[in-house]
């Protein structure tokens, strides 16, 4: 079974708010239609175990019946050794009960959820495209203050390294150059270093909407996490369902009473499954709660002191 909810690649260390990261929270809910199929494997495998173990059983207690009708025994010890051979047909029926509930009480009610829960349009899973839009809304101007902090920021380290090379020809010019050159190269310098502090201006002036206390960015953030919390919504909805199948597959064993030790062991793994956990272990790794990287100002290699 595949590690379905490791972070795609590229995205280590990448917070929930930055461009493109809600995709996780979309693979999320689409990995939940693998989940089903890997439950229903699951289970279709046990009852097909089941099934294997009760036909075993069966045919071992017709040979033996008819073993023991041939054998010539104390007629009390031959009726124990028979009922020892009864065990297996009652063994049996418990093993068909499993086999049949698995089948047909809790295999159906995992197709019936797939099916309202992974309505399929042309390429895609219907839901996946309603969470796709919702971030792609929120995310398109965001994205284009992003794409012009970084233009600036190039901007702003293109004239500093220009204003360097300025400045080493002004600082090298040699002594016999002609006074109208000297000026050329001397306004040249003046200029790049007007538009570098231009350049600065503008490139610190973006990035004051990425502030943590910049309403752009406090509204980015609280229309990221309203759309988070639907995908939270339908998570929750699926891991419910899950307990509830762990629940009714754990009523299956709880029928049978030769099961105890197993059951027992079973209902303290069941009682650890905590919905809410599981949603806030996701919230602080992947959601809102994850460590977001936001811009900020670099200075350039090239810039004067």
């Amino acid at each position: 079974m595949a590690t379905i909810f490791a972070n795609g690649a590229g995205t280590a260390n990448r917070g929930f708010f930055e461009p493109l990261q809600y995709r996780r929270c979309v693979d999320h809910y689409e990995f939940g239609h693998d989940l089903l199929e890997e439950l229903s494997s699951m289970l279709e495998e046990r009852s097909a175990i089941e099934n294997s173990y009760v036909s075993a059983l069966r045919s071992w207690s017709r040979k033996w019946h008819a073993e023991l009708t041939k054998v010539s025994e104390y007629p009390s010890n031959k009726k124990v050794w028979d009922q020892v051979v009864s065990t297996g047909e009652q063994m049996a029926d418990v093993h068909q009960s499993i086999a049949s509930t698995l089948r047909d009480n809790i295999q159906p009610k995992l197709k019936q959820w797939k099916k309202d829960n992974y309505e399929k349009s042309i390429i895609n899973y219907k839901k996946s495209i309603e969470f796709e839009k919702e971030f792609e809304q929120v995310q398109k101007p965001w994205m284009k203050l992003l794409e012009s902090i970084q233009e600036s920021k190039k901007a702003y380290h293109k004239t500093t390294k220009l204003l360097k090379q300025a400045e080493q020809k002004k600082e090298t010019m040699p002594f016999e150059t002609p006074p109208e050159m000297q000026k050329q190269v001397v306004d040249n310098y003046i200029q790049i270093k007007l538009s570098v502090e231009a350049a600065r201006l503008k490139y610190q002036y973006l990035l004051r909407d990425v502030a943590s206390s910049a309403e752009p960015r406090q509204r980015y953030e609280a229309n990221m996490i309203e759309i988070f919390q639907h995908t939270q919504a339908f998570e929750k909805k699926r891991l419910d369902f899950f307990k509830e199948i762990f629940a009714e597959y754990t009523k299956t064993l709880q029928q049978q009473p030769v099961f105890s030790k197993i059951l027992d062991d079973y209902v303290k793994v069941l009682q650890t499954h905590n919905t809410t956990a599981d949603l806030d272990t996701w919230y602080k790794t992947d959601g809102p709660g994850s460590h977001s990287n936001y811009p900020a100002f670099e200075e350039s290699q090239d810039a004067i002191p």
